[in-house]
């Protein structure tokens, strides 16, 4: 009997220690899904869509799913039509992922999850450029 209270007291700690491991490695898996992009231009007042979905205008802060690159348009009226590319990078969760991955392989499901991710840069500033007037032809 005291043989049995001993396995399910080391199996209760190896347990504990699996899962502990995992959430102090990193894993992405419990990290945000999505993050805070920053957008402001000169001149102020912008009409900002990401991906094809208009998020406001400028200057603003938006939240955008951290596993997917974003197209980011800025229009104005005047103003010649402006376009940002943010990708996406590994981010410090991503990085505890792998190492602890290399130590424990659970980390490393959590490269599967969008939190793995972050958008390189998460801020951006952009200058518009006045339309060009057409000289008329004569």
């Amino acid at each position: 009997m005291q043989w049995l209270q001993i396995v399910k007291k080391v199996s209760f700690q190896l347990i504990s220690l699996a899962v502990v491991s995992c959430y102090l490695t990193g894993c992405s898996l419990f990290g945000p899904r999505s993050e805070s992009i920053g957008v402001s231009s000169d001149p102020p007042g912008a009409r900002v869509i990401a991906s094809g979905k208009p998020v406001g205008t400028t200057p603003l802060y938006f939240e955008a799913q951290r596993g997917d690159n974003l197209l980011i348009e800025v229009q104005k009226s005047g103003y010649q039509t402006q376009y940002r590319t943010l990708s996406r990078r590994i981010s410090t969760l991503g990085i505890l992922d792998i190492v602890g991955g290399a130590i424990w392989l659970v980390p490393f499901f959590g490269l599967l999850s969008s939190a793995a991710y972050e958008h390189d840069p998460a801020e951006i500033g952009i200058t518009l450029e006045p339309e060009q007037k057409m000289a008329p032809t004569q």
